[in-house]
């Protein structure tokens, strides 16, 4: 019963083409917060490999300091190293975001 439970919540959290990447991002900090819940280091290190380094950061960013501490004290050291260096990128760009130019569909004559 236990396994069918996590093959749905493995089946939710999976990349798909015409899913936009915001419910990406939900199913998957859904599914690593459901594997944090039940210390899971075998699902948290199936999410890690089958997602994009990228992806699996901003499911992770979404999770609390405390949460994510112990979500990577459960991958193996590669996949730790991997998602800490795409977290620490994205935790340099917010800034960026914020600024008008950067904005997508806005351009420079757009702000004069």
């Amino acid at each position: 019963m236990q396994r069918l439970a996590w093959l749905r919540v493995l089946k939710r959290s999976r990349p798909a083409s015409f899913i936009s990447v915001d419910s990406r991002h939900h199913g998957l900090t859904h599914a690593v917060s459901s594997a944090l819940a039940e210390r899971r280091a075998d699902v948290l290190r199936h999410l890690a490999d089958r997602h994009a380094t990228q992806l699996m950061a901003g499911a992770m960013a979404q999770l609390s300091t405390r949460q994510r501490a112990d979500a990577l004290s459960l991958l193996t050291r590669e996949q730790r190293s991997r998602i800490c260096e795409q977290l620490r990128a994205e935790a340099q760009r917010p800034w960026l975001a914020r600024l008008p130019w950067a904005r997508s569909g806005t351009s420079a004559k757009a702000l004069h």
